[in-house]
């Protein structure tokens, strides 16, 4: 079945604060700048980006596909399901949105028919095939037999790796909000309360300061913190123990992402020794990034620095943020991208002691011409914190 064509209307955006315009003029010249006839943008990431609109379908209600349709030669267009069409309307810039019916309409189906619409019956297009499912894929092979598909995934990511000042200042925002919910937070936890309560204080704080909704939650204590991914429990940490948490709130289309590590009093000599051997490889390697270097540089001087500091490394050190979590390009051996002025990096090393428990930094910054710029409230400090005990600066 056609896709339906439906005048855009006359709509205002609900939150033009948190909805800053994609590079625009190098995402329309994308497709002469790869020789392809169009574009198809349809990942969650890629595709919030490129319409510049965040639908409550897109990453949660598997199937409910939306696509944005870049071509070379006529002004671009979107295809989402009917419940999704009005918000599209009233909040893209893409002015021809069309729109296909759940369990009536197949959306790869609605997509080939869009694109036939327009001319495209055949040529080279480009989608993020990464994400394309092998069905709507294997649809649009039956479709458009004509039409050869390309990977445009990491030209879109590469776009979103530079961010705008609109795009930092929400970014730093963010950051700023979930640093300070977690300041406040540990500052009122003690001895005798259970993970959940130490933790949920942050995702009050979180929340209460702006966040849309919570988009992480990691916390664990003692020799739960060598879960990486540990959720916070009933357990009622001890006296002497290291507590870990990593945390973000989601901020319309943006997220935060941030990592400390607590003491719960009375820490021993080795968590002391740990901590502070950390502390000086993370703030020596943020300091380090430049405009220019490979992204992979970072993480070879955080290693020779594990080395020497006689602790133990991991696979990848960090990683572009956005609005995505883990964005391109990763800090990690082998990613040759160059830094350039305007990305925000997260950088979350993670060492554990001979005793297993774990211990991990996290902050966002952004390179600028003189260097990296801290968008949290500052650096951890550089001895460990106790809970309950407010941080100085």
């Amino acid at each position: 079945m056609t896709a339906s064509n439906h005048p855009a209307g006359n709509f205002s955006s609900n939150s033009p604060d948190t909805r800053p315009l994609p590079n625009l003029s190098v995402l329309r010249g994308l497709p002469s700048q790869l020789g392809v006839d169009a574009l198809v943008v349809m990942s969650p990431e890629n595709f919030t980006y490129t319409a510049n609109v965040l639908l409550f379908s897109l990453g949660t209600i598997r199937g409910r596909h939306a696509f944005a349709i870049l071509p070379a030669n006529r002004e671009p267009l979107a295809l989402v399901n009917t419940v999704e069409y009005w918000q599209m309307c009233a909040e893209s810039w893409i002015k021809d949105i069309r729109s296909y019916q759940e369990f009536v309409d197949y959306p790869g189906d609605a997509l080939a028919d869009a694109l036939i619409d327009i001319g495209l019956k055949r040529g080279t297009i480009g989608i993020d095939l990464e994400y394309v499912p092998a069905a709507l894929h294997a649809r649009l092979a039956v479709k458009l037999p004509d039409v050869q598909f390309v990977d445009i995934g990491k030209n879109i990511a590469a776009i979103r790796a530079v961010k705008s000042k609109d795009e930092i200042n929400i970014i730093e925002h963010a950051a700023r909000q979930t640093h300070q919910a977690a300041l406040d937070a540990m500052t009122r936890a003690s001895l005798g309360e259970t993970e959940r309560t130490m933790a949920n204080r942050i995702v009050d704080g979180i929340t209460n300061s702006g966040a849309d909704k919570l988009s992480h939650l990691i916390f664990a204590s003692g020799e739960r913190t060598s879960a990486i991914h540990g959720f916070p429990t009933e357990r009622v940490p001890k006296k002497s123990e290291i507590i870990r948490f990593d945390i973000g709130g989601r901020y319309g289309a943006w997220s935060s992402d941030f990592a400390r590590t607590y003491s719960t009093g009375e820490p021993t000599l080795l968590q002391q020794e740990t901590y502070r051997k950390l502390w000086e490889i993370y703030t020596s390697t943020i300091k380090m990034f430049r405009a220019g270097m490979a992204t992979e540089e970072p993480y070879f001087f955080y290693m020779e620095q594990v080395k020497k500091a006689g602790l133990n490394g991991q696979p990848w050190l960090g990683h572009s943020f956005g609005v995505e979590t883990h964005e391109y390009p990763m800090v990690r051996p082998g990613e040759k991208a160059k830094i350039e002025v305007g990305m925000v990096f997260n950088i979350e090393p993670y060492v554990r002691d001979s005793t297993g428990m774990t211990y991990e930094f996290e902050d966002s910054f952004v390179i600028t011409e003189q260097g990296p710029r801290l968008l949290t409230l500052g650096f951890p400090p550089p001895e460990i914190p106790a809970i309950g005990q407010p941080i100085e600066g």
